[in-house]
């Protein structure tokens, strides 16, 4: 079941991923550049619907979790469901109304246009805050998927839509080049695709599709978890879009859709390591639920796959940064700028995915004390660095501050956290990626020394892949896992 969510999961991701990175050159093309520097500011807007969240739909799917552990109440858990729908829908409103006042000063006075007309900003302002509550919806029904553990099916759902958001979107833009077009079509797709998370999770949990029931005696027993993770959610939040929403300010319009260009291809790394985590959040959950025995062998398990999606990639993004953005588009920008922050973010993204799977292991515990003091740290440090890295040095600054204190979670902070919740693995777990990061070095500086000025985009695909493969099985290769499984095969052969 774990081999088939995994695979599930990591198809869903990869195809939505794909589909996101593959269309950019084509939004560009005829939308043009300002207006793909909203739709990255549109991106960014989403993000921030985490903190819209109030870590209401990471508490559904522990309820969800513990409904399958056997200790959980049907009923209740679809109450809580309804209470929650309740709840977003009437912030929903305010958020609206909000939106509205607030789109003449953001077209007018916080973005530096030159091309689009204020009032087309003020339109496509108020589209995306209609957006975000769409996937607010979609974010609390998601979570509830997950925790029932219907990943195959959540992702076929997450796949039809992805592909009517970003491909069946292009005609409508090439007859009607205008932006305002294109969010009102995201918008349409994110609410059915909300509906049909609904539905799916109303039918498993047997609640009907609309109700008007509400309760707030249920939503206050679980507001101490769901205000933590909405602590942790709004300090995450914040460290990982600071950097976005200083540089909105401070870039032109034009060169702030250059700087997320790069950052979105560097951004593949952590959708690399999604699936992973959302396959293993409801079984850790069980566990933790049942008594944790095997939570150490999981994480253990978690963290090789992890390290195996995200270490080659990042690899190959910072080796050959030129060659990966020259193979993405031929219209790609390729200043020194963007290939610093491509690398820094390549790298950055490559540590936070790894660090955090510690999270996770705290979740399912229930406790989140600790990783609340972490992203209270992290912030503290890292936003008056990406704020002075980017004033004096634009977006590089920022893509150093971005590396830099990952770097330091993932080699600091995480090793805190082991010793309270995984005693005694630290050792074993740094060796081990150190390993993994040493088997593949020489891969990597070849790459890096290669002179690819030359090839073509056919032969640029076969040479970046060429190098993840080989990186990809040198990771393998070293794997403890795969070592212990390799020693147990060979005593057996041995034995007989």
């Amino acid at each position: 079941m774990l081999r088939r969510t995994l695979l599930a999961n990591f198809v869903g991701q990869m195809v939505t991923a794909l589909l996101g990175i593959v269309m950019v050159p084509i939004y560009v093309r005829h939308l043009g550049v300002e207006a793909y520097g909203l739709i990255a500011i549109n991106a960014v807007v989403l993000a921030w619907v985490l903190v819209l969240d109030f870590g209401l739909s990471p508490t559904l799917c522990r309820e969800l979790g513990s409904l399958r552990a056997g200790t959980g109440s049907k009923a209740e858990v679809g109450l809580l469901l309804e209470s929650l729908e309740k709840l977003i829908l009437g912030t929903s409103a305010i958020l609206f109304v909000l939106s509205i006042f607030i789109a003449p000063y953001f077209a007018e006075r916080w973005l530096n246009a030159s091309t689009l007309p204020p009032s087309v900003i003020r339109t496509a302002f108020v589209l995306m805050m209609l957006t975000a509550i769409g996937r607010w919806l979609g974010a609390l029904y998601r979570g509830g998927v997950v925790g029932i553990d219907r990943q195959v099916a959540l992702n076929g759902i997450v796949i039809t839509f992805a592909v009517i958001r970003t491909v069946l979107v292009v005609p409508i833009i090439m007859i009607w080049p205008r932006i305002e077009f294109f969010f009102v079509w995201q918008l349409l797709a994110i609410v059915v695709e909300a509906a049909a998370m609904r539905t799916l999770l109303g039918r498993t949990i047997d609640i009907p599709f609309l109700s008007t029931r509400f309760s707030w005696k249920v939503l206050s027993s679980r507001a101490k978890l769901s205000l933590s993770i909405a602590l942790a959610t709004v300090i995450w939040a914040c460290t990982t879009q600071i950097d976005k929403i200083a540089l909105s300010k401070i870039l032109p319009l034009a060169d702030f859709a250059v700087f997320s260009l790069a950052t979105l291809l560097a951004s593949g790394i952590l959708l690399l390591a999604n699936p992973i985590q959302q396959a293993f959040i409801p079984r850790l959950t069980t566990e933790s639920f049942g008594g944790g025995e095997r939570i150490r062998q999981m994480y253990a398990l978690a963290t090789e796959l992890t390290s195996l999606a995200v270490i080659p990639v990042a690899a190959v993004f910072i080796c050959a940064p030129e060659a990966v953005l020259r193979f993405w588009s031929a219209s790609a920008p390729l200043s020194p700028d963007a290939l610093r922050t491509m690398q820094c973010y390549a790298a950055g993204n490559a540590f936070s995915a790894i660090a955090s799977l510690a999270f996770i292991v705290q979740y399912a515990k229930g406790d989140l004390s600790l990783h609340l003091k972490g992203n209270i740290g992290f912030l503290v440090l890292y936003a008056p660095a990406v704020l002075f890295g980017g004033i004096h040095l634009g977006a590089v600054g920022a893509a150093y501050a971005w590396a830099g204190m990952n770097f330091l979670l993932l080699f600091g902070w995480v090793a805190i956290v082991h010793r309270k919740f995984i005693p005694g693995i630290n050792a074993s777990w740094y060796r081990g990626l150190a390993a993994r990061i040493a088997a593949l070095t020489p891969v990597g500086l070849l790459l890096s020394f290669a002179d690819l000025t030359s090839c073509s985009r056919i032969g640029l695909f076969f040479v970046l892949s060429g190098a993840w493969l080989a990186m990809a099985a040198l990771t393998i290769a070293v794997s403890p896992i795969i070592q212990r499984k390799a020693r147990h095969l060979a005593g057996r052969l041995v034995l007989n």
